[in-house]
């Protein structure tokens, strides 16, 4: 971050900011106005790409009608695929694990951007009470916590116990009078914006991750060592993401975010929250506090999904190393290496005296023939039936029992079996739950079958493979079995 806002990095800025290219587009009205209903209205963390195209095949005709055609003349598409562009755009498109189709999402500089001009609107009230309460108690956290000495540490938590005893003493003697109205409206719009500005710094969450990883795979690329070292490189890459501040951070966060006491009392404290008097406007106009738990886990389960692709991509480097493909590899390693340096070769003559670099391949093509790839003719071998057919017997004695034996899982059955024991664990349950509520009745392809629900995202699943579960069953010879899964945890979409 450069809190020195000198010219050189203003004029940098100025040029590559997406967050300025947006206020300053002739545009400005359509792309700040489409966003904010698309994307931050919802708290929507990634649209499908078709539906985004029709949500502003639906806009651009409302305008069209109150302005005409001629204010926005392209498809709804050509627009899409204009802010989908690399280095001038405002959206990222890619493929998700779960889909086919491919998604787009905002950049965090767009996000930021459409949230500021949310804030120049205004407020209809600005609390500074609780805001300064909150500077005071992370001050005193942060001395207390960072302290050494025992004596300090002491003093405060006894500062601390005689002000709960205070508290307890005058709720026991009827003297506690609570939070005043303005008080609490005052908290509630801090929770508000908290929760909205923690949902928003996902998407820089996810940036940073994935620059991060590009940052690793260009010193991977650049780096010409043998095997061995190139290897250690990419373990040690690895650990770049989990290893940094924020990939710290997050594993903390996203810790909490799945324990199960968090979200209960999460859920109820909001419950209880917003059934108060002073409270009823956040209820009814509030989506996102009345399903808080919801947003966070999904944006959190998004960002850790990012986080375990990019390990996966950079262990596939690993096996990229094996000796059937290195010349091939060795050829792409060297094409990447040198388009690394020519685009930061051109990166660099900007600033500098050089003023065009572009040029032209003509007539560049390959041409290609099949015909020394393709087998020799080989005659197929002639096939001899033997024409002496023998009679079987009128009634053969065929034990065909195997057959009835075999049983077929029922994957409704298991659904409902998950459903019930989301039920009586409100709402989140762990497949290790469901298999204690209903024990395993047809062995190792009924584990496989909730495996398959869990994968295929029947029912809204979270697979953690840092954690394992043991699941037990009894076999039909009467010995208990054991395997040990990936920790699968169950979810409904939208808590109440």
């Amino acid at each position: 971050m450069n809190n020195d806002l000198s010219f050189d990095y203003l004029n940098h800025f100025k040029q590559n900011s997406a967050a300025l290219r947006l206020l300053s587009s002739p545009h400005f009205s359509l792309l700040a106005s489409f966003f904010f209903i698309a994307f931050i209205k919802n708290n929507r963390r990634a649209v499908p790409y078709q539906e985004l195209i029709a949500l502003l095949d639906y806009q651009l005709q409302d305008i069209r009608d109150s302005h005409g055609e001629s204010l926005f003349p392209k498809s709804a598409k050509a627009y899409i695929d204009g802010w989908i562009d690399q280095k001038l755009g405002y959206l990222r498109k890619y493929m998700p694990q779960s889909t086919d189709e491919p998604e787009c999402d905002l950049l965090p500089e767009v996000e930021k951007a459409v949230r500021w001009l949310q804030e120049l609107q205004g407020r209809e009230f600005v609390g500074t009470e609780s805001r300064l309460k909150m500077v005071l108690d992370l001050v005193a956290d942060l001395v207390h916590g960072t302290s050494q000495d025992r004596e300090v540490k002491l003093t405060a938590l006894r500062k601390q116990q005689a002000e709960i005893a205070q508290q307890i003493n005058a709720v026991e003697q009827g003297m506690d009078v609570g939070m005043s109205t303005t008080q609490v409206r005052e908290r509630m719009f801090l929770v508000s914006d908290m929760s909205r500005q923690l949902l928003g710094e996902f998407r820089q969450v996810e940036a940073n991750f994935r620059h991060l990883d590009l940052n690793t795979r260009k010193t991977i690329t650049l780096a010409e060592h043998h095997k061995g070292k190139v290897l250690d490189q990419l373990l040690s890459g690895q650990d770049v993401i989990d290893d940094s501040d924020e990939g710290s951070s997050f594993s903390a966060f996203f810790e909490l975010l799945m324990s199960a006491a968090m979200r209960e009392n999460l859920r109820q404290d909001l419950k209880q929250l917003l059934s108060l008097e002073e409270t009823r406007e956040f209820a009814q106009n509030d989506e996102l506090l009345r399903h808080l738990y919801t947003y966070l886990l999904d944006a959190g389960t998004k960002v850790n999904q990012t986080k375990q692709l990019i390990t996966e991509h950079l262990s596939r480097y690993i096996q990229e190393q094996s000796q059937d493909n290195r010349r091939i590899i060795e050829l792409i390693r060297a094409f990447e290496a040198q388009t690394l340096k020519t685009s930061t070769f051109l990166g660099a003559s900007v600033k500098g005296s050089v003023k065009d670099l572009s040029f032209e391949l003509t007539d560049f093509s390959a041409d290609i023939s099949p015909v020394l790839s393709r087998h020799l003719f080989q005659a197929k071998d002639k096939e001899q039936l033997d024409s002496a057919l023998q009679v079987a017997e009128t009634n053969p004695q065929v034990d065909l029992t195997a057959l009835f034996d075999m049983s077929q899982v029922s994957e409704v059955e298991l659904l409902h079996n998950i459903e019930k024991s989301q039920y009586l664990n409100q709402g989140q349950t762990t497949l290790a739950q469901v298999v204690a509520q209903v024990p395993i009745e047809q062995g190792l392809d009924e584990i496989i079958t909730y495996l398959k629900i869990a994968c295929e995202q029947q029912i809204n699943a979270h697979i953690d493979d840092n954690q394992k579960q043991h699941i037990s069953w009894q076999a039909t010879t009467g010995e208990t079995r054991q395997i040990s899964i990936p920790l699968i945890t169950f979810t409904r979409e939208h808590l109440s």
